[in-house]
């Protein structure tokens, strides 16, 4: 069985430890205990717009299994908040894997106040974007509906062996908000009626046990292990999924 399975850094178990695997590794271990040799292929980008290329240049139709993950660039991209302004992230460096990159391609780092001064400063953030999506004025938000909807019609012809997860979600409010606007847009009726779409957030909620202590966007082992574990019961149940026949009848 040939999958491929293309994310953000969470497809590498970006953060984990020696010893601990990503949800890819708990998913591929279930699969491999129902007694099939398993092939993976992975990739790692953060926007969607890289997930398209990537795909656009891969001969789909040999693969038995395809997981596309909607990370951590679906709306909330790492360059920072003042890339929610930008509507092509062509323009913006595709920060995925573990590449550590130059200086001047790093994101601004300032250093935030703390305490209360924080608190506020957070939440000032968060009331901006909610009502610049308000008045319909993020135009990261009509980029990603764009760049999902080109994504998903480069996947429709293989929808029968594809699953698609929803961004997972974020300890930081801010980023939280976001990806739940992103998520909407995995989760609207048209697309689970072509695609089989994996809820994220049915799994892992953004509190501290699930996720990294330093890295309040990346799971930790659990998380991991919970996603990986939960994605494989999905797998058995989609009806979509015409690969998982061959399974249950072994």
């Amino acid at each position: 069985m040939k999958i491929l399975i293309i994310g953000d850094r969470h497809v590498g178990g970006y953060g984990l430890t020696a010893g601990q695997i990503s949800f890819v590794g708990h998913f591929i271990r279930q699969i491999s205990e129902t007694g099939r040799a398993v092939s993976v292929e992975a990739y790692v980008h953060s926007t969607l717009s890289g997930v398209h290329s990537t795909l656009s240049q891969l001969p789909l139709e040999r693969y038995d299994l395809i997981v596309v993950q909607g990370g951590q660039g679906c709306l909330d991209h790492p360059a920072g908040l003042g890339a929610l302004l930008v509507r092509n992230t062509d323009n913006l460096p595709d920060m995925s894997g573990d590449v550590i990159l130059p200086d001047w391609l790093q994101p601004i780092r300032k250093t935030e106040p703390s305490g209360l001064l924080n608190q506020l400063s957070k939440m000032g953030k968060l009331l901006l974007v909610k009502g610049l999506v308000a008045i319909g004025q993020l135009p990261r938000l009509h980029t990603v509906r764009h760049e999902l909807t080109k994504l998903l019609t480069l996947l429709r012809p293989h929808r029968h062996k594809v699953i698609v997860l929803s961004p997972f979600p974020h300890r930081e409010p801010i980023y939280q908000w976001l990806r739940q606007q992103g998520k909407s847009l995995f989760m609207r009726s048209e697309v689970r009626q072509s695609f089989s779409v994996f809820d994220s957030d049915a799994v892992v909620q953004p509190r501290e046990e699930y996720f990294q202590t330093n890295k309040p966007g990346y799971l930790n082992a659990i998380g991991h292990e919970l996603v990986g574990r939960a994605l494989f019961d999905f797998y058995l149940a989609a009806p979509t999924i015409v690969a998982i026949h061959s399974i249950r009848r072994s």
